[in-house]
């Protein structure tokens, strides 16, 4: 299998590429190897085409709902592709960044609307509540947060499921301080 992963140097990406690449072919595409999707999304799709999943991961703005997207109409109709879409619980509101959550929420929609139609690709979503990365620093021990390695794993349960099962939704969260 061949995965290619947005935003695979640090947090969530970091630990899908280095869980995958043990048994995989992995792609990253993160800044830190010369690709930023504020400016690269058509290089990126095109590096991926040949792929067989898709890890949706790197933020900025809606570009993640854009790559969706371009990927899926290249990919809707072939059976062995998955599209991953790394979402966020913060999609439900209640959050204190409501453009975070607005793009979130944007990009469910996106999805749903996609999963729903005459398709044959798989599309998972996954929705962390907060993940202990560089990005949330600062509130580290103020909420309870997952590690990045775990939900990398959830991930890998995800794909690991018959190509026919679709998870079209998966929230995970953290339930203790520890």
């Amino acid at each position: 299998m061949k995965i290619a992963i947005t935003g695979h140097s640090r947090g969530i990406g970091k630990a899908c590429f280095d869980l995958f690449s043990a048994e995989h072919e992995c792609v990253g595409f993160s800044r830190s190897n010369g690709f930023d999707i504020s400016k690269d999304i058509t290089n990126i799709i095109d590096q991926s085409l040949d792929c067989d999943v898709f890890v949706n991961n790197a933020y900025f703005e809606f570009k993640q709902v854009e790559i969706f997207n371009t990927l899926f109409e290249q990919w809707k109709n072939k059976l062995d592709k998955t599209i991953i879409n790394i979402n966020s619980r913060s999609k439900y509101g209640g959050g204190k960044n409501q453009f975070y959550a607005s793009t979130k929420k944007e990009l469910a929609n996106k999805s749903y609307n996609a999963m729903f139609s005459d398709k044959s690709c798989r599309i998972i979503n996954i929705n962390p509540g907060y993940v202990e990365t560089d990005m949330v620093a600062q509130h580290i021990g103020k909420f309870k947060m997952l590690q990045s390695s775990k939900v990398a794993e959830t991930i890998k349960w995800c794909l690991d499921q018959p190509q026919d099962i679709e998870i079209g939704e998966l929230s995970i969260w953290k339930t203790t301080l520890r």
